[in-house]
This record gives C-alpha cells, structure tokens and sequence, in this order.
C-alpha cells in the first residue's frame, strides 16, 4: 500500500463536471475520471500559462508530482478523444484555497474580514474590539478540506 497523497489545494471547484461526446453513437459507460487535482493541473499550466514551478506552489505539491499530475490528465484526455468517451471530473484528495483579506489588531489580536482591505486604508482604522489604532493588514491562504 503506497503513502496516502498531500490534499493538492485548488482556486475552486470546476463549473463544469461531465463532458461527453456529441451523437447517437456515445455509449453510457464509457467514461474517463479526471480527478479535481487533474483538472487544476491543467487549469493553472494551459489556461493560466503558469509554469510548472509555480503551479505545483500553488497546488502545495513538488513540481515532479505535479509534472505526473499533468501527465496523467493529458492522458486522460487523449483516451477520451481519440476512443469517443465521456469525461467525468470528480474526486481527488483536494482542498479549495479561501483568500482571507482584513486586518488585525496588535493590542487584542482581534482579527476581522474586510474585502476591501489594503495597506492604505489601515490608517484611518480602529480595532472594533478594543478601539485601538494599532492595527495591521492581513491577507491569508485558508484551506477548506474536500471530504
């Protein structure tokens, strides 16, 4: 049994799902899984134009992991073209990377959300829990896990 795999951390969720080829020839059943991760891997270095190096810190993985992530997807995708099968993008071990922007407060180490946070706008602030002006920036990667 091999070593369980790192959760690879995606934007979002893919709009899209299944795919399947047009006519009265398509047979149910036939189908390719493309994983989540695989479907980010291509989304990040074809659609994006990333390089691999910055794909792969992006999805949390070593770039030669992330290099068979694509790999595996580009195969998956080949089968499906050239032998008429449906493409089904589901499953993975993934987590979808939530961006926190907001600031935090340096006396109660309060910490609020605030979509329009800059660096700019700290100044005029204050803490809304303790009313002080000793207040910072903050932006944050959170990782919410995929069951």
């Amino acid at each position: 049994m091999g070593r369980p795999h790192r959760i690879r951390h995606i934007e979002k969720f893919p709009d899209f799902t299944y795919f399947r080829p047009h006519g009265d020839t398509f047979q149910k059943g036939f189908e390719v899984i493309l994983t989540v991760a695989e479907f980010e891997a291509m989304r990040l270095k074809h659609h994006e134009g990333k390089t691999q190096i910055e794909c792969a810190e992006l999805m949390n993985i070593s770039q030669p992991t992330f290099s068979r992530v694509l790999d595996l997807a580009h195969k998956k995708i080949a089968e499906a073209l050239i032998h008429g099968k449906a493409i089904r993008i589901a499953g993975g071990s993934i987590g979808i990377k939530k961006f926190f922007f907001g600031y935090g407060c340096l006396n109660c180490m309060n910490e609020w959300e605030d979509k329009q946070a800059s660096e700019i706008n700290k100044e005029s602030l204050v803490c809304p829990e303790c009313k002080s002006k000793n207040v910072y920036f903050l932006k944050k990667d959170l990782l919410q896990q995929m069951p």
